[in-house]
């Protein structure tokens, strides 16, 4: 399941890179110092900050960074019921796989914010040393 789900987000990501070439879990909403530009510059500057940040692993830590704990959520909720008293069902092997599953969608976000970040600052004053 955790293979299947993690070929799926990258699938969808090569296919949303044609039209959005933003970073799968960032937009230009995570980067306050974006907001005093136009929106399609806004685009820009965060795919040429994305590119220059995020070149070997764009496409590869997102997608670990969720497999991987998808996979201890799923392994975990099936552990849960074994050592404790929590019911051996697929609710509670459900809910531990979503609460991972989101922890992995946060991670990988400030992963990625924190690194464009500082890529991002420096071609904004790029851009404005050169107008």
């Amino acid at each position: 399941m955790a293979i299947a789900l993690s070929l799926v987000m990258l699938m969808k990501r090569s296919r949303r890179e044609t039209s959005n070439p933003c970073p799968l879990f960032v937009g230009p909403k995570s980067f306050t110092v974006l907001s005093r530009f136009a929106e399609d510059q806004q685009r820009r500057l965060l795919d040429e900050a994305s590119k220059e940040a995020l070149a070997g692993w764009r496409r590869v830590v997102p997608v670990a960074v969720f497999f991987v704990l998808l996979t201890v959520g799923t392994a975990l909720g099936r552990t849960l019921p074994k050592v404790t008293t929590f019911p051996d069902s697929f609710w509670v092997n459900a809910c531990s796989t979503a609460l991972f599953a989101g922890f992995g969608f946060w991670l990988a976000r400030q992963l990625q914010v924190h690194r464009v970040r500082p890529f991002l600052k420096a071609l904004i004053e790029r851009t404005q040393h050169a107008a």
